[in-house]
């Protein structure tokens, strides 16, 4: 909670939530007060907004690259900020190409459009997950 912590401290939000859901007393609390499928949607949430946070960062190299055939939006939002699903068209470094499906959170500033290329990067935590990075321009 933070009562008797300095108050010049600063913390990821990001951090600070995922620790406030899955960690220490207030996850207690939520795992009395919020039904499971609403953690787990939760959880998912903050799992998006950490892939977002990585690319936006820049501490992920360019892996792929993909041109839009479809968006769709789910309805659901992060700051403001839309969860879309995506079908792309990958092309990898190595020059394997294939169809994949993403859902994820884009930037309300800089929604792709059917025929937009954007830039992919390795999830870290697993290898075979693909993260969207943003727009490519050019």
């Amino acid at each position: 909670m933070g009562w008797f912590s300095k108050k010049n401290k600063q913390e990821d939000a990001i951090a600070k939530a995922d620790r406030m859901m899955n960690k220490g007393l207030t996850s207690l609390m939520m795992k009395g007060f919020v039904p499971k499928q609403h953690r787990e949607a939760i959880n998912q949430s903050l799992d998006s907004a950490k892939q977002a946070q990585l690319a936006a960062t820049g501490s992920l190299p360019l892996t792929a690259t993909a041109t839009v055939v479809t968006i769709t939006d789910t309805g659901k939002l992060i700051n403001f900020d839309p969860i879309v699903v995506l079908v792309l068209d990958v092309t990898e470094t190595s020059g394997r190409q294939y169809q994949r499906t993403l859902e994820t959170l884009v930037s309300k500033m800089q929604i792709p459009r059917v025929g937009d290329r954007i830039g992919l990067g390795q999830n870290p935590a697993n290898p075979s997950e693909l993260i969207y990075m943003g727009l490519l321009t050019g």
